[in-house]
């Protein structure tokens, strides 16, 4: 693999060790780009030295999600995606920006358009002219479940083709989100909004998947819900934002399973009682909560008119089998 310049201080067989440690580590005392550190981390994890080899490894494979993000925003070597998707497999925010990497190879772009999530085949039908630079999709999105039959006709059918292209999906220019939107910073609703008009589908699912708490809190509400349900995927979203969505009369009920879907939003008691509590959230998964619900919430349940009456006779059953032991 190709490695720049700027970066073999860090990794060549001159490097003296105790810097190779620190590189491996995680502590060098200078900064270093987050695309440049995933890169380190992956050449050293073959260092001959089994010290610097197995921390180097360790700290790659601890990388956090929202690091792996801002790498992947930049060109990387396709051994280090590959590398990066072998790791983070159910992270779906990591695969997407995987798929719309330029380092990413023909094979690893083919089993994500295979298996990958909505936001990637949702890029890949408003950029129909990816089908074209890279025909032997086709084939993968056919396999894709989620594939819906208007890009399915599509490829089967170049006049069902749109006359006015999306952006070009590995075009980086026209895929970046606007920098104050991704750092740490609070901004005005108004602003974003107007923003937000002038962007692709890409770029907004982009945003979605990576944007800050002002970004969030106003894609969450995106009609679209490819878009909307992204947020909940972008992992620097808290689980006071979820709390908040859970206990919402408002929230959709796309939303309310993707919260259920993740196992670490659950664990949270008041996440759970907001999930069981929502009149939106299906029934099959707001039955399933009462199991895990504090007697005085179930008496609240199973008195409650604003929820389904099955929900409600259900709680005031568990309550009846509760007092009978």
């Amino acid at each position: 693999m190709k490695v720049s310049q700027r970066l073999l201080r860090f990794i060549s067989p001159d490097t003296p060790r105790e810097l190779k440690l620190k590189a491996a580590t995680r502590a060098l005392e200078e900064a270093v780009d987050s695309n440049d550190e995933v890169t380190v981390l992956f050449v050293l994890g073959f260092d001959k030295d089994p010290e610097v080899a197995g921390a180097a490894k360790r700290s790659f494979d601890d990388l956090p999600a929202a690091l792996l993000l801002e790498a992947l925003d930049r060109k990387l070597d396709p051994l280090v995606i590959k590398s990066i998707i072998s790791n983070h497999r159910d992270d779906e925010a990591v695969l997407v920006f995987a798929a719309l990497n330029e380092g990413t190879d023909d094979e690893t772009l083919k089993s994500l358009a295979e298996t990958g999530p909505e936001e990637i085949i949702a890029l890949i039908e408003e950029d129909r002219d990816w089908l074209r630079r890279k025909p032997f999709l086709a084939d993968s999105i056919r396999k894709n479940p989620l594939a819906p039959p208007s890009l399915l006709k599509a490829i089967d059918d170049p006049e069902a083709r749109p006359r006015r292209p999306g952006p070009a999906a590995r075009d980086e220019e026209k895929l970046n989100v606007p920098k104050e939107l991704v750092d740490d910073r609070n901004l005005d609703e108004k602003n974003i909004y107007k923003m937000l008009q002038n962007m692709s589908m890409g770029q907004k699912i982009k945003l979605a998947l990576s944007g800050n708490k002002s970004a969030r809190e106003v894609l969450i509400k995106d009609a679209n819900k490819i878009i909307s349900i992204s947020v909940l995927k972008n992992p620097r979203i808290t689980e006071e934002e979820v709390l908040r969505l859970t206990s919402s009369k408002g929230t959709p009920e796309d939303l309310l399973r993707q919260v259920a879907k993740n196992k670490e939003w659950v664990k949270n008691y008041n996440v759970k009682l907001g999930m069981a509590t929502n009149p939106k959230t299906p029934l099959a998964i707001s039955v399933k909560l009462l199991d895990n619900l504090f007697e005085k919430d179930l008496t609240k349940i199973a008195k409650s008119k604003n929820i389904p009456s099955v929900l409600a006779s259900t709680a005031r059953r568990k309550l009846e089998v509760k007092a009978k032991k």
